[in-house]
Order: C-alpha cells, then structure tokens, then sequence
C-alpha cells in the first residue's frame, strides 16, 4: 500500500513539473492568423454541411466576417489576402445566388479599407462585385454601382469604373432603375477629364426623359452641368445654366 501511495505521489511530482515546464516555454506564445484561408472545393463544402446548402452558407458568412479577430486581437483589413476573399465570395455566390448578406459585407466591410495602396488589393473585390451587380438576382445592380465607386475612388482606375458604368446604365434603360444609374458613364467621364462627350451624353439623357423624372432630378442635372462639366464662363452663357 505503502508502495503504490509512493508511486502515486511519484507521478504527481512528475506530471506537475512536466506540466510547469511546457508552462514556462509556451507562456510567450499566441495563436497567429495565417490570414485568409484557402478557399476548399464545392464538394468539400456539401459534405461537411451535409449537403445542406443554406447551412453552409451562413456558417461559412460568419466565419468570414469573423475573420482576423482572435485571441483579443484584430487584424487590420489591408492585411487581408483580397484575393482568397474574392474567391471565397465566388464560392459563397455558388451556394446562395440570391442573398445580398455576402456583397454586403464585401462591400461595405472589406470594402472600408483604406490606404494609398489598397487599389491593387481591391480589385480582386471590385471583379466581383461586377459579376454580382450584374445578375439577374433581386437588386443585384446595387453592387455594380458600388463597384463603380470602389473602381473610382479606391482603385483609381477609371477606364474600368466606365466599363462598369456603361452597364450599369444599360441596366438602368432595361429594368426603369433610379435616373442617376443612367448618368453614371457621365459622371466617369467628366472625372477622366472628357468633359465634351459627358456633356453631350447628360444633354440627351435631360431632353429624352426631363419631362418623365421628378423635378429635383431635373435640378441636379442641370446643377451637375452648369457646376461640375461647364467651367463658369460657359455656365454664364448656357441658356440652361439660366434663371
């Protein structure tokens, strides 16, 4: 009996000194974000949620807006891999066409980041939010106009966001979207600097619908050119730009 306690109390000694060791070796150590994860395949996907798509789905959404944030830290967004995001949105699309919940976050989340050199890091974002704007799905084109802005104003690139505005304007003629989806091409334009072409453009979109829209519409765009496409030499002899 004697023998055994002894053995006992042996091991104890043993595990706890064991234990203190690891202790003090791994006290320093934290859990580290290797960033963003690779994206698995469909497959993988339908068999871990066993087939349940919706499932997937919204697990997977948390997982992603969640991520970076462990272990009490926050990782800053223009640390993210953009392009694993990108790719995890595509895949989440395949689960879900129809949900607004993923181009949410990609825009107004991921989309926040800021820095003089996220344009390259977004553009990834901004290819897919131009896919996204342009299904058929509900109002799906809300996400093209948010890519043309990330386009304009974050990635810089404005061939690009004219590209995505012209879309979006075919969109505006086809589905009777809000009248400024069809001035987006001007707006682009007049930032690239052809003034000539963005105002021949509001021009014709003011006398083929001026008398369908709301009259504070045809204000802003005779505000837009008289203040923005005109300089105020030309405004003063516009017959538009008159009281």
């Amino acid at each position: 009996m004697q023998m055994l306690e002894r053995k006992l109390w042996f091991f104890f000694l043993v595990t706890l000194l064991v234990n203190c060791a690891v202790w003090s070796v791994t006290r320093e150590r934290q859990a580290q974000w290797l960033n963003v994860p690779p994206v698995p395949s469909p497959m993988t996907v339908s068999v871990s949620a066993l087939g349940d798509q919706q499932f997937a789905y919204r697990s997977l959404s948390v997982m992603l807006q969640n991520l970076g944030d462990m272990g009490g830290r926050v990782t800053p967004l223009k640390d993210y891999n953009f392009e694993r995001l990108a790719q995890w949105f595509f895949l989440m699309r395949d689960l879900d066409p129809r949900s607004d919940y993923i181009p949410y976050i990609a825009s107004y989340y991921f989309g926040a980041v800021n820095g003089d050199d996220v344009g390259d890091k977004l553009r990834p974002l901004v290819d897919y939010l131009y896919q996204e704007g342009n299904s058929a799905e509900g109002t799906k084109w809300r996400w093209l106009a948010h890519a043309v802005y990330l386009a304009r104003f974050k990635v810089k690139d404005l061939d690009y966001a004219y590209k995505m505005a012209l879309d979006l304007a075919r969109l505006g003629y086809e589905k009777d979207l809000p009248h400024w989806t069809r001035q987006m091409p001007v707006f682009i334009l007049n930032a690239k600097g052809d003034k000539e072409t963005a105002l021949s453009l509001m021009m014709g979109i003011l006398s083929s619908v001026g008398d369908k829209i709301h009259p504070s519409e045809v204000n802003f765009t005779r505000g837009y050119i008289c203040e923005q496409i005109l300089t105020p030499d030309q405004a003063q002899t516009n017959p538009l730009c008159q009281d």
